[in-house]
């Protein structure tokens, strides 16, 4: 069973802007009923399907394909790609798809996916309507906000349950466009394979990998072998791994967490080490722990600093059986959304309407300068506030490799977007929102950290030059002129007969400098190795 909707066209974009769609004469959407029926839609789709989802939360598979390509001649034969695709569309498709998601629905805004239905991987061990992708670049995103007036005309035009045979509307599909291209070829028209973008991904990689080789065959596995012997050795020489007195302390090989982690663990105060870690600095938390011993109470204190003594207020009328159901219906959405899987998610256990709760941040990847950090996670203390009815919850942030002063900034950047959206939507859930902007955030920041890195490394390296030949200059000065000193009778006729060879360079056959010039040259010879040259010709 599938639910058909009837969506807006348009005109293309890019090389098929000559293209217009009509909705109802060009365009099919459909959406599949449940799980069950999305993996005979996953199985069973045309080369040259759209699919949408919600990214990160559970979602209807929505699909935009073309009505009667085999016959509607003005549109190639390979569909339109999803980079043409007209904007109202694109606009109405991920409507639809928000609209049935269980989570998606209840936001303001949601991050959407599309991609071809090529790219949809699907492997044996997934649940039924899970799917992941072959390659990421073939998937575009978007932000979808709730657009009720939109959904309203949607839903009008919303069919019933239809009954349909996927496997024989796909046979019959494939029969049609094996006609249609006949056809192309008795006109003499160019034809083409059915729109496969993985295909030609897939082609592309090939030749580019026979043009500059693989990771495991010809240059690109020596040079890996030559790596791992270079990393090996170490500075004298010895194969095997470097042995120190001094292997807990070096800083200037770790990367910069690994420092500040050291650094903290030397504190005694756990509560300090705790305040520190999630990007406070020491003097900041040593003053508030001496005002606040409390662990949480110092955290709570610290986080809203920024945002001014009456953010923490709360009036005294607050509905408790109001807040404890608000916060129970958004857990419940939250462990919809995360799942048990992940061990990095967690959930206070037994009161239903405790918020405390740890998250991992998605949407973020390390760069490789971090090497292998520990994933960073959004924590949630929403029992000691009276969040989502008045204010946000405590939050605090923490791992994924970022030092303090990023921590930091990332910070004070959650705390001014949470009191903003509990100001502007208050009573509405956020934290699910809240990640999302972490996971936004904290990429911007490190990016900027990377471009001030490399700026200060290009700094570094110019003053180095610059006292590198003033040393070198220096020492020339004080030493005067250097005299070759040789070990052996060998060394000094080696030197002699270089000395005597650059000399004959200098000069043409006949004696004559091979370029004359105005001025004189003098070639050194070396006026304190007069006795090699009598050695040799005396």
């Amino acid at each position: 069973m599938v639910f058909y909707y009837s969506i807006r066209g348009g005109p293309c974009r890019n090389a098929n802007s000559h293209i217009i769609l009509d909705g109802l004469k060009d365009i099919i959407c459909y959406v599949g009923r449940d799980k069950h029926e999305n993996e005979f839609l996953i199985k069973y789709g045309w080369p040259g399907d759209i699919w949408f989802h919600v990214d990160g939360l559970s979602s209807a598979h929505v699909y935009f394909r073309i009505k009667n390509l085999h016959s509607n001649t003005r549109i190639p034969v390979d569909g339109i790609p999803i980079d043409d695709l007209p904007s109202d569309t694109v606009y109405d498709m991920m409507q639809i798809c928000k609209n049935n998601s269980i989570s998606g629905s209840k936001l303001a805004s949601c991050k959407m996916v599309y991609t071809p239905h090529s790219n949809l991987k699907k492997t044996f061990e997934m649940d039924s309507g899970t799917v992941t992708y072959h390659n990421t670049k073939l998937c575009r995103y978007g932000r979808c906000d709730k657009d009720r007036p939109c959904i309203k005309r949607l839903e009008k035009s919303k069919s019933e349950d239809i009954k349909v045979d996927f496997y024989e509307e796909f046979q019959q599909h494939e029969r049609n466009m094996v006609v249609r291209k006949k056809n192309q070829r008795k006109q003499g028209a160019m034809s083409s394979d059915l729109y496969d973008p993985m295909l030609d991904d897939l082609k592309t990689a090939k030749h580019k990998s026979q043009r500059q080789g693989d990771e495991l065959s010809g240059i690109d596995a020596a040079l890996g072998e030559l790596d791992f012997a270079k990393a090996t050795i170490d500075e004298k020489g010895h194969h095997g791994p470097q042995s120190s007195a001094n292997d807990d302390f070096h800083s200037n090989k770790d990367p910069l967490w690994m420092q500040e982690d050291k650094r903290r663990r030397m504190e005694s105060n756990p509560y300090l080490i705790f305040l520190c870690e999630r990007g406070y600095p020491l003097d900041q938390a040593k003053r508030t722990l001496e005002a606040h011993p409390k662990k949480l109470t110092a955290l709570k204190v610290l986080f809203f600093a920024g945002a001014g003594d009456n953010s923490m207020d709360s009036p005294g009328d607050i509905d408790q059986e109001e807040l404890k159901s608000a916060r129970q219906e958004e857990k419940e959405v939250l462990q919809a959304i995360f799942g048990e899987d992940d061990p990095n998610v967690q959930f206070q256990e037994g009161d239903e309407s405790n918020l405390d709760s740890v998250f991992p941040i998605t949407l973020y990847e390390p760069p490789d300068r971090y090497e292998l950090p520990p994933p960073l996670l959004m924590e949630v203390y929403a029992s000691n506030t009276n969040y989502p009815l008045h204010g946000p919850p405590v939050l605090a942030v923490k791992g994924g490799g970022l030092s303090e002063v990023i921590l930091n900034k990332l910070t004070q950047l959650l705390v001014k977007e949470a009191m903003t959206r509990a100001e502007e939507e208050a009573g509405d859930p956020q934290i699910f929102n809240l990640i999302q902007f972490v996971g936004e955030q904290v990429e911007t920041l490190v990016e900027e950290e990377g471009v001030e890195l490399k700026k200060q490394e290009e700094e570094r390296r110019a003053k180095q030059a610059k006292a590198d030949k003033e040393a070198a200059a220096e020492k020339a000065k004080k030493e005067g002129p250097s005299k070759t000193v040789f070990h052996n009778e060998a060394e000094r006729r080696a030197y002699a007969l270089g000395v005597v060879a650059a000399g004959s360079a200098a000069l043409g056959t006949e004696g004559i400098p091979k370029a004359a010039k105005k001025e004189e040259k003098h070639y050194n010879t070396g006026v304190s190795d007069k006795s090699l040259i009598e050695d040799m010709f005396g």
